[in-house]
């Protein structure tokens, strides 16, 4: 991107396959925000112990320069499973290990902002771990990264708050969820658009899409994972981790296990 380099390198001590992800801009390049942003990734994965979060490894500073050394995920993302083609059990599967860990983000005042499909990886064991925490924010402290009105984010995903620049929380992270489970079911994104600023009107007035009949039982889920209102979403993780199939799914549609 803009703001950073990612590249595949071998620790010399370990032999160890990582991630190198380095600052483009030094801190002072006049580009102070992202470096902050930069760090702040770093500061709030690392003190989580989470096996759906990315591990990371290293931090320093080199040639004035800021890098991050994190665990390289050797089976590639979620988008390519996405294309290949989901089963609906696994995709429900994936979503509630997703939730799992923006679940424990949650719990230590951190919201991801930045939930799509190529921010989920596989591990070699095809364990799946969230990624790429570049626009975190803490929710206890002021916006100084993110400052209120600015739009960070990829509009796919976005919910209609973050889309308009409003404050966001949690429920926003749940409703990107909602997007990427929506797209793991039925191999399609929800809205489409030809620019992001159309992207972002259709996530607030479009209606919420409806899933084909054989999926029907988990609209519930979406409708209240992609409601418009965040009041009417799930108020957390752990609500929504509450949620199963069977409890809203039409007569007919509750599937044997």
């Amino acid at each position: 991107s803009d703001v950073s380099a990612v590249y595949l390198s071998r620790e010399h001590e370990t032999g160890r396959t990582v991630v190198l992800k380095v600052l483009r801009q030094t801190p002072d390049s006049g580009e102070e925000v992202a470096f902050d942003r930069f760090l702040r990734e770093y500061e709030l994965i690392a003190r989580l112990d989470h096996p759906s979060i990315v591990k990371i490894f290293d931090l320093g500073i080199a040639d004035d320069h800021a890098y991050i050394a994190m665990e390289y995920c050797a089976r590639g993302s979620l988008k390519r499973r996405i294309m290949a083609g989901l089963n609906p059990d696994l995709a429900f599967r994936y979503m509630r290990q997703i939730a799992g860990a923006l679940g424990e983000l949650h719990d230590v005042g951190i919201m991801h902002r930045d939930l799509k499909p190529t921010n989920v990886m596989f591990r070699e064991d095809g364990s799946l771990v969230l990624i790429d925490f570049g626009l975190a924010k803490q929710a206890k402290m002021k916006a100084e990264i993110t400052g209120t009105g600015e739009i960070f984010g990829t509009p796919y995903y976005m919910s209609p708050e973050q889309g308009h620049g409003a404050e966001v929380d949690q429920r926003g992270d749940i409703y990107a969820l909602g997007v990427i489970f929506y797209e793991m079911l039925t191999g399609q994104k929800p809205f489409e658009a030809i620019t992001p600023m159309a992207m972002i009107i259709r996530h607030r007035q479009a209606p919420i899409p409806r899933l084909p009949e054989s999926l029907a039982r988990f609209q519930p889920a979406i409708d209240r994972m992609m409601a418009k209102d965040p009041d009417a979403r799930f108020q957390t993780v752990a609500e929504l981790l509450d949620w199963q199939p069977e409890q809203d799914a039409p007569a007919g549609l509750v599937q044997e296990r």
